[in-house]
């Protein structure tokens, strides 16, 4: 008897679950992407001190973004904007960029937005060029002169 009351309540509980219908939830998450390629360019590293630069291209950076909202490039540089003698930081000269054709700037030790990009409607890709001039050293001494510019991209 006491199995007999097992298996009916095992059965009635089975058919109270079954239903004639049912749904099926389907979906898949596309994560934001951004990201960017720099591609220097041989006068990157071989910038006229002494006699100064004026638009030289430095580099090429292509930029790559799916975010619906759009994204900014940000530069900054570790000298703020200065290029500095390896070994006597006291020697150094001063230069500005420009990013994707914009007006030429002075670039500080924290980010500054270069570039803004808003309403992605697919995934997008652009290329940018990065332009330097420097400020001629016409007394500058022998050795090398240099900075590291730091370019971001980040989802608006």
């Amino acid at each position: 008897m006491k199995t007999f009351l097992t298996a009916f309540v095992m059965l009635a509980t089975t058919s109270a679950m079954a239903a004639t219908t049912g749904t099926l939830q389907l979906q898949g998450v596309v994560g934001v992407t951004n990201e960017i390629i720099i591609n220097a360019k041989a006068e990157a590293t071989a910038l006229n001190i002494i006699g100064g630069e004026t638009n030289r291209n430095v580099a090429e950076v292509t930029e790559k973004s799916n975010s619906p909202t759009g994204y900014k490039i940000n530069m900054k540089s570790a000298n703020a904007g200065r290029l500095i003698h390896t070994t006597d930081n006291g020697k150094q000269t001063p230069y500005t960029v420009s990013y994707n054709g914009q007006s030429a700037i002075s670039l500080h030790q924290t980010d500054q937005t270069v570039k803004t990009v808003s309403n992605l409607n697919n995934m997008t890709t652009q290329t940018s060029q990065v332009i330097v001039n420097v400020t001629p050293l016409s007394n500058a001494m022998a050795g090398t002169y240099q900075d590291t510019v730091t370019i971001s991209i980040v989802a608006n």
